[in-house]
Parts: C-alpha cells; sequence; structure tokens
C-alpha cells in the first residue's frame, strides 16, 4: 500500500512539529495525569478547545483539592461541554479514584494495551478512544484514537471502506489493526499519522 501523495507532502512539512508535540507528550509531568484524564472525558462530542480552555479554569481552581462542583464551568456558553452534567458527574468520580488510577497506570505502562483495557473499565466516561487519547496525552503510546475524522482519513488511504462507522468495540479493534499494518507497510509510526490527520482536520497540531 501507498501514502497518497497529498498526505506525504503535508507530512514532510509537518513532521518536525508532530515530532515536536510526541515529544512533549513523552515529557508531561505526574502531576498533570489528573487534568489530561480530565480532558478526555470532556472532549466526546465537544470541542477540543472548549475542553482545553475548561481544563484551563479547572487547574486554576485547584480542583483535584477542592472537589467543587464544575457543571456550571462545563455549561458556561462561552466554552460549552456536551452532556455537561453527566461529565461533570465522571469528572467527580475520577478525582475520587484517582490514586488507584495512577497505580494502574504506574503498573501497566509497559504493557499499553493491556493498560487501555484497565482504564476502559475504571474510569467513568472512557472508552477505547477515550483511553487512547489519555494514554498518549500522558506519553504512552501505542493504541489508537479512532473517530469520525480519523475514519474519513483512513478511508481516504484505502485502508478501510468510504463510510465505515464503528460498531462494537471489535468492530474498533478490527480496524485498528488494519490501520496499525498500514503504518509498518508504509514505514510512519501511526502517532505521527494520527496527528497529521488531526492537523488536516484543525490546522494545528493540538492534542
Amino acid at each position: 500500500m501507498e501514502f497518497p501523495a497529498y498526505y506525504k507532502q503535508l507530512y514532510s512539512e509537518r513532521l518536525s512539529a508532530i515530532q515536536k508535540r510526541l515529544s512533549d507528550f513523552k515529557k508531561i509531568e505526574k502531576s498533570e495525569w489528573f487534568y489530561e484524564a480530565c480532558y478526555c472525558i470532556l472532549t466526546p462530542q465537544s470541542k477540543a478547545i472548549h475542553a482545553d480552555i475548561v481544563c484551563s479554569i479547572l487547574k486554576k481552581e485547584d480542583f483535584f483539592l477542592t472537589g467543587y462542583n464544575t457543571a456550571s464551568i462545563l455549561g458556561n456558553p462561552e466554552h460549552y461541554i456536551r452532556f455537561h452534567n453527566q461529565k461533570s458527574k465522571n469528572l467527580q468520580s475520577l478525582r475520587n479514584h484517582f490514586s488507584e488510577i495512577e497505580s494502574i497506570i504506574d503498573t501497566y505502562k509497559d504493557f499499553p494495551f493491556d493498560l487501555r483495557d484497565m482504564l476502559c473499565s475504571r474510569i467513568k466516561g472512557f472508552g477505547l478512544k477515550e483511553s487512547a487519547h489519555f494514554m498518549r496525552n500522558i506519553g504512552i503510546f501505542g493504541p489508537t484514537i479512532l473517530d469520525r475524522h480519523i475514519l474519513k482519513h483512513l478511508a481516504e488511504c484505502n485502508v478501510i471502506e468510504q463510510g465505515t462507522i464503528i460498531k462494537s468495540s471489535k468492530h474498533y479493534v478490527h480496524i485498528e489493526q488494519l490501520w496499525l499494518l498500514y503504518c509498518s507497510q508504509i514505514h510512519i509510526p501511526m502517532e505521527e499519522m494520527d496527528l497529521l490527520f488531526w492537523s488536516i482536520e484543525t490546522g494545528i497540531i493540538l492534542k
């Protein structure tokens, strides 16, 4: 299989910035893990930039220590987070159990796919995608972050069929395996390809 010329060109142009961003993920302090998990609870079906703003507010208010009710912050129209009441509950649950989560990460960080499964089972609001997103943001690579935007680009690269929708966890893992195989065939790390696809969607290399 080939990487389409359009993607090759953009990859070449943005590789340095992409690799720097991935290096930044690996340097993140352990003290930031909690807020990265908060970010990944907030992002589903909401704008990433809104989630980033909300996390900045949570840090400023020292949410991890104070544990105040976050629903009003998440529901603010200026940085609205969909399903803010449920996500607020999920944030509180994360806070209450984060010492256990830290221990799990320390134990399983060298086994990323096992770690993903553990996080899915223990963090409310986390599925396969959110767990992989959180892991990537704290510098643990391996599992893929599959959403409709990534699926669109995988279809453009002929990895999957156009219009593919993930129907189950088993289907998610199947597509993940196809993507990882494709990456190995064209010798581009999946994490770099992921950030390339997202930079095409957003115009920036975010997280």
